[in-house]
């Protein structure tokens, strides 16, 4: 059933993705203090955030820089890991000024912020890369994203905070999942969504297919509405034939 104000349908991810770290749901009380720990800013360790796809990694990595400086707009230096091909390449990507980036900060933030997204292999340029993970460390603070941690170089990996951030289990995303439907005026049974949210999770266990099953039983249910609704058709219109011009 739909209240009145319901749209036709949904994308629940786009929609309510969380904004800050404050409305995250973590997947288990480790992650959420090793995050908790990085976003007070007092750790400035490489980080490296691990795991299948669609488990929140690039979302935490984007929220524990904007919480730390306690601003909606950080001043964030993203990479490929492709573009890591070569130590001159690392150089120029992770320094503007080597002497300027031991002494201050970008924007006057408390770090400056590097997030490489998909290190899922050996990169060319590693051993720069080590060099300015040691070299910078408490001016920078660089957060890595991987599917494939045991690919990424070794040295680089003793470097860093390495945490695995998996799927929230189906009954940790259940209440957030009954928000969303709730806030947009669908109303579905509690052991339904549950048992939608568990055949999800057997399947394919991430955060992601959470969000495209709400979208699914969203639209679903809001076809059903339209099918119980009377139907109304037009009367035709009868033309009478035209009579003869005399």
């Amino acid at each position: 059933m739909f209240t009145n104000n319901c749209g036709r349908f949904l994308n629940s991810e786009l929609k309510y993705s969380p904004k800050y770290l404050g409305d995250v749901i973590f997947p288990n009380d480790y992650v959420k203090k090793v995050v908790t720990a990085y976003a007070s800013g007092e750790v400035s360790r490489p980080l490296i955030l691990c795991g299948r796809n669609g488990t929140g990694k690039s979302l935490l990595a984007r929220l524990i820089p904007q919480t730390i400086e306690q601003m909606d707009r950080v001043v964030v230096t993203y990479i490929k890991s492709y573009e890591l091909n070569s130590d001159i390449e690392v150089d120029r990507l992770l320094t503007k000024n080597k002497q300027f980036d031991l002494l201050f900060t970008t924007n006057g933030q408390r770090y400056n912020y590097y997030i490489v997204e998909e290190m899922n292999a050996l990169i060319k340029g590693r051993n720069a890369f080590r060099v300015a993970l040691d070299k910078f460390q408490g001016t920078d603070l660089t957060i890595i994203t991987t599917n494939e941690v045991a690919r990424i170089d070794k040295g680089i990996r003793s470097r860093c905070e390495i945490l695995e951030v998996p799927a929230c289990k189906p009954e940790v995303f259940f209440t957030h999942a009954k928000r969303i439907m709730a806030k947009e005026g669908a109303n579905i049974d509690d052991d339904a969504l549950l048992e939608a949210l568990v055949a999800t999770y057997e399947q394919t266990p991430d955060n992601r297919s959470y969000y495209q099953i709400l979208d699914r039983l969203f639209r679903e249910c809001y076809l059903l509405q339209l099918e119980k609704k009377p139907k109304f058709f037009e009367v035709p219109v009868m033309i009478s034939p035209s009579r003869e011009v005399l």
